[in-house]
């Protein structure tokens, strides 16, 4: 069986044996097949719990071994204990994908957590079967509406694979669901974040990558699985364990080793990876993958219904390495006709007297000025700078954004927004699906820049290799 075919198990189980469940339902239960059967998960439900016939109305199981058919995945959720007596059961049913949820093996300051993680690492080996966790929240697979974690979870079929060293991605950022496809390797005592990348390489569902690593036992193994990936699909990742004091909390979270960060951040880069600082960035340039398309060059145009916030914009893109071009002569002349003669027309291009001095429509003027920036050939890019001071102003962008996606493909085209009713108009703005709006400048021209670097890495290769990454 491939490593592919080993991990779909996990992802796309038909059955599953849930080992521990609990008689125990609703608020702060945790009851795992709760959570299933709420998903509406299609496939079989084997609980297992000796002191109970039924639970939730399905039939269960005093023991695994009394299960009707092998399941593809067992979960198990025992106290530390009672673990490794459970995991034989489910290797004598014949089952080849066991997700342990219990923590307390390398993560655990004794000695006999790691060895007890040993002893069930040897066991699974000796029978041909694959190991999760232990320390993990398990899978996730919104396709499927199945999640192996205890706590009751968001998801959404978004393009998104995460690979996580912590069950807290299970829950999301604050701008987007990591969920999607997840994996918890946890503890990682058996399957990895290679395995992973193994899996969502292949997956057609998966169009952007994300990976939290706090460390890496066999790095060079995982830096040749990022580089294979990147060629195929954006790779985001976020390294934590940068300072001393983090790199501690690490070894007591998972039991792994953090590394050099100097050398990560290197390596990282080297193999196509982009290494995002934090989860605020991380959210950002997911998004921007999945929504925007890469610009083919450094050259933005902007344009804004105030001066200074143009100006703040400005310093945004010097900051982050975007061009504020000089427009060409046909541009500024389409502009400054818009405008009054007295003005000075450049880039930020500024909105409001063509609409306050001109009487033309806010509506005309964003529409006109935006066309004209991004035709002109020197833009790869363009930024609005807007107020949010009420919540129908989305719905007056909306033709707008539809228009310019269709008519510039090749040209992403991203809000700076400002204002009370940020997130209503966002919600408006974003629900095209072509665009997308941030409230800071910073975050916008970063998340642009992104696209841009990973463009560059691919065209890299293209040099290199004389020939595109195979699909």
């Amino acid at each position: 069986m491939s490593v592919v075919e080993q991990m779909k198990l996990f992802l796309e189980p038909r059955s599953i044996a849930a080992v521990g469940i609990s008689r125990q339902t609703g608020p702060q239960a945790y009851n795992l097949l709760e959570n299933l059967l709420h998903y509406g998960y299609e496939g079989r439900l084997y609980p297992v719990n000796p002191n109970a016939k039924e639970i939730l109305g399905v039939k269960t199981y005093p023991a695994v071994g009394e299960i009707p058919e092998v399941a593809d995945v067992a979960l198990i959720s025992l106290p530390r204990n009672l673990v490794v007596p459970v995991v034989q059961d489910c290797l004598q049913k014949g089952i080849k994908a066991i997700v342990i949820i219990t923590q307390g093996f390398a993560d655990a300051d004794d000695v006999e957590g790691p060895q007890l993680q040993r002893r069930i690492v040897d066991m699974a080996k000796a029978a041909g079967a694959r190991i999760l966790g232990p320390n993990t929240f398990g899978v996730a697979n919104a396709q499927l509406k199945m999640s192996t974690s205890y706590i009751r979870i968001p998801m959404e079929v978004n393009g998104i694979g995460t690979v996580s060293q912590t069950g807290g991605t299970f829950v999301g950022l604050n701008d987007i669901r990591l969920v999607g496809k997840v994996v918890d390797v946890g503890d990682a005592c058996d399957v990895d974040a290679v395995d992973s990348l193994h899996y969502f390489e292949q997956d057609p569902d998966t169009r952007v990558v994300v990976l939290h690593v706090e460390g890496m036992p066999d790095a060079k193994g995982f830096l040749a699985a990022v580089r294979r990936v990147a060629l195929k699909k954006p790779i985001l990742c976020i390294k934590t364990g940068r300072s001393a004091q983090s790199a501690r909390a690490v070894q007591s979270h998972t039991g792994a080793m953090t590394g050099s960060d100097l050398l990560w951040d290197v390596a990282l880069r080297d193999a196509g990876a982009i290494r995002v600082n934090d989860i605020e960035e991380l959210s950002d340039a997911a998004r921007a993958f999945l929504r925007l398309p890469p610009p083919r060059g450094n050259g933005i145009g902007v344009t804004t219904y105030t001066g200074g916030f143009g100006i703040i914009a400005a310093d945004a893109c010097g900051r982050y390495g975007m061009d504020l071009v000089e427009f060409s002569e046909p541009t500024m002349a389409a502009l400054k006709a818009l405008s009054p003669e007295w003005l000075g027309v450049g880039n930020p291009v500024d909105i409001w007297p063509g609409v306050s001095i001109m009487g033309h429509s806010r509506q005309e003027m964003e529409t006109t000025v935006l066309r004209h920036v991004l035709s002109d050939p020197k833009v790869h890019a363009a930024m609005a700078v807007i107020s949010a001071y009420e919540p129908r102003l989305g719905d007056e962008h909306l033709a707008m954004i539809r228009d310019v996606a269709r008519d510039f493909p090749d040209k992403p085209f991203v809000y700076f927004m400002y204002g009370m009713h940020f997130e209503e108009v966002r919600r408006t703005l974003e629900s095209t699906g072509t665009t997308l709006a941030f409230p800071s400048p910073e975050r916008a021209v970063r998340a642009l820049m992104h696209l841009k670097r990973r463009a560059d890495y691919l065209a890299r290769h293209i040099a290199r290799t004389g020939s595109p990454p195979r699909r």
